[in-house]
């Protein structure tokens, strides 16, 4: 990594991708690491290495002292309202988060003369209903206010790049999974599915089984946010992260099902009614050609190894 001997913060570090982005830089050499989170979905047993401080970036004058005495040379900025049903239940905490909290984050460093990228991660939610999901596409999502404000964020990735001067980056994470996701409410499918085979008990699909999510396994969503800061992309450039292929939710759960060797039914039900994507599959071929990214593809490889983490996190 070029900037290893950078001063680099990460929003959200103690999240699911947080948490492996952080292995990553301490192994590539990374020596000074701060970390800022609430500690909504993560966790804060971080390595030594890392300076962490709690912080709800929705709270102005926090994030203004915060950053009085401290100014990153790097900063990926992963903090989130997450997800989708979280935020159609409550809309205003993740219009507070997404979009309150990143526009904080990009005053506070209209002084920051160290600032060298900021990368700004954004989701696939943006592209709705799309076929193609290319960068290229037109988008103007509604379906959650998750959604919404996920593309309200690049738009102000945008405003603050071509106003301001700030040098932003922004990738779009497809679906991702792996270690440091616990299941629960408001989580993604991945876990929660692991979870109820690791139990035994059925496992619910909302929908048919045929839709399809490109699920995408934390290291390579790891590998995009690495490339885009060494990148000398600084305009708010979009890029996809995702895997190309789409994976049918029914095949994830009987994957699921095979890994753990669980007793477990699959029952169906009723689509939510917010969920109109029946297929989501990233077109990765500018993140290839300009990044050199390069995802791995392993899926039954990558749930084992999600599977055994769940299982040594929980004990089941």
């Amino acid at each position: 990594m070029e900037n290893a001997n950078e001063t680099v913060l990460i929003t959200g570090g103690c999240g699911a991708i947080g948490i492996n982005l952080l292995a990553r830089l301490v192994e590539s050499g990374c020596e000074e690491l701060h970390v800022i989170d609430n500690l909504s979905s993560g966790n804060n047993k971080l390595s030594p290495e890392v300076v962490f401080t709690n912080i709800d970036i929705g709270n102005r004058e926090k994030i203004d002292n915060y950053f009085k005495n401290y100014q990153p040379s790097v900063i990926y900025h992963l903090a989130a309202h997450f997800a989708n049903q979280n935020s159609v239940d409550h809309p205003i905490s993740d219009t507070t988060s997404n979009v309150i909290g990143l526009i904080n984050i990009l005053e506070s460093q209209l002084s920051n003369t160290n600032l060298k990228k900021f990368v700004f991660a954004s989701s696939s939610c943006v592209y709705g209903n799309s076929s193609f999901m290319s960068e290229s596409d037109e988008v103007s999502p509604y379906d959650t206010p998750y959604a919404i404000n996920k593309y309200a964020g690049e738009l102000y990735c945008k405003y603050y790049s071509d106003v301001h001067g700030v040098p932003i980056v922004c990738g779009r994470i497809f679906n991702n999974f792996g270690p440091g996701e616990l299941p629960g409410e408001y989580r993604n499918v991945v876990p929660n599915f692991i979870y109820h085979a690791l139990n035994g008990d059925d496992i619910i699909i909302t929908g048919t089984g045929d839709e399809t999510r490109d699920f995408t396994y934390v290291d390579n969503n790891v590998d995009l946010l690495f490339r885009l800061a060494d990148s000398d992309f600084n305009n708010a450039e979009v890029f996809n992260s995702g895997t190309g292929i789409g994976v049918s939710i029914r095949e994830l759960a009987e994957t699921i099902i095979e890994v753990t060797g669980s007793p477990s039914s699959i029952k169906f039900t009723d689509p939510r009614s917010w969920d109109h994507v029946k297929h989501r599959r990233a077109n990765i071929e500018k993140s290839k050609s300009l990044l050199g990214y390069e995802p791995k593809n392993e899926f039954r490889q990558e749930i084992a190894k999600t599977v055994a983490w769940i299982r040594q996190i929980t004990g089941l």
